[in-house]
């Protein structure tokens, strides 16, 4: 779920459901390794998030993973998930928990209740930090777990609408996204007192990180897509990408992107020189920027896509395409180029990204 707005029309426009489960012969002993995990958004409201498995080797698919593994739905809006020491955190935004499972073979491991509106979660210093935007008109926080116990230790206050949480050079970083408010900030945290240490102004709506090849943090933001009270179009602003120095925790470079256009991806090949972006609700395409220039270029892939990710071992891109939220998504598979699908597979509803297991 991008937006809670998006989501809430969605469920609105569509109502049935579709699930699909295939066995394959890559799955015959029951784990879930060599191939990547689809993460499926389901229709929000209809607690139909699932966990597709494509093998890398082949088309092989297996749909409704969790629920085949443990005998019950996973919950409502699978928002994002992180793969940690053996085990998976699926972040359900609309079930306000988190889930833990094996992932190898998806068996139950532990669940975090309580949480409120969660979005993104990453893992630092034997804790798990867990983006949240808290109820309406508040601003979010980022809420801290023990990864033993599952006990809550801290509550550290971010910005409005928390989006994605990263891990890197020591600190944590928060693209405060704005949710259902306006906000143009990333906080910078220090894990070792759970302290905001400094607040870095950059464009509207920063969703999502990458780290390139000289260790610097991209940010990507969407922009504004702004609405007048009977929620008709009436202006923008402009999406950019904002290259962070980690030392200084400064904004070195900015690069503008489109004026009335709003992606919210971001992923970098494995060299770490060349920035993939695109993707979310109603953006077509994704594109490309090397990290020493100042221009982008592209789209290499054409069409709409909801999320995609980039292979860390061969650059492959993987993208996801939810035409509705109530049939079954796909998945495309491109090289780092572009171009044709190597590979196309049916997974889950509204799929929006995939973790290399």
């Amino acid at each position: 779920m991008k937006k809670l707005s998006v989501t809430l029309i969605a469920a609105l426009l569509f109502s049935s459901l579709f699930i699909s489960c295939e066995k394959d012969d890559d799955t015959t002993t029951g784990k879930f390794d060599n191939g990547v995990i689809v993460l499926n958004e389901g229709a929000y409201g209809n607690s139909n998030a699932s966990v597709s498995w494509v093998s890398y080797k082949s088309d092989s698919v297996v749909n409704n993973v969790f629920y085949s593994v443990n005998g019950r739905s996973i919950g409502d809006v699978l928002q994002s998930a992180i793969i940690y020491r053996g085990k998976i955190y699926m972040v359900l935004n609309n079930s306000h928990k988190v889930e833990i499972a094996s992932s190898s073979d998806f068996v139950q491991a532990g669940t975090i209740e309580g949480l409120n509106t969660p979005r993104y979660a990453t893992v630092a210093n034997n804790s798990l930090y867990i983006t949240q935007w808290n109820s309406w008109g508040q601003k979010g926080a980022v809420m801290v777990y023990d990864l033993s116990s599952l006990s809550k230790i801290d509550s550290i206050p971010v910005g409005y609408g928390p989006e994605q949480i990263l891990y890197s050079d020591g600190k944590l970083w928060v693209a405060n996204g704005g949710g259902l408010s306006k906000d143009s900030t990333i906080s910078v945290i220090n894990p070792s007192n759970n302290e905001v240490e400094k607040t870095i102004e950059v464009a509207y709506s920063p969703t999502r990180f990458t780290v390139d090849a000289n260790n610097n943090i991209w940010a990507i933001c969407s922009g504004l897509t702004i609405y007048d009270d009977n929620f008709s179009v009436i202006g923008h602003k402009p999406s950019k990408l904002a290259m962070i120095n980690p030392d200084n925790e400064e904004v070195e470079k900015t690069v503008d992107l489109f004026a009335e256009k709003h992606p919210t991806m971001i992923d970098i090949n494995p060299s770490g020189n060349t920035l993939y972006f695109g993707g979310g609700w109603s953006f077509d395409g994704i594109y490309t920027l090397n990290i020493s220039s100042t221009s982008y270029q592209g789209p290499i892939i054409n069409g709409s896509v909801y999320g995609f990710n980039v292979n860390p071992k061969n650059g492959d891109i993987y993208c996801l395409e939810a035409p509705t939220f109530t049939a079954a998504g796909t998945l495309k598979v491109y090289n780092s180029n572009g171009g044709e699908a190597v590979k196309t597979v049916e997974v889950g509803i509204g799929p929006n990204g995939v973790l290399f297991n």
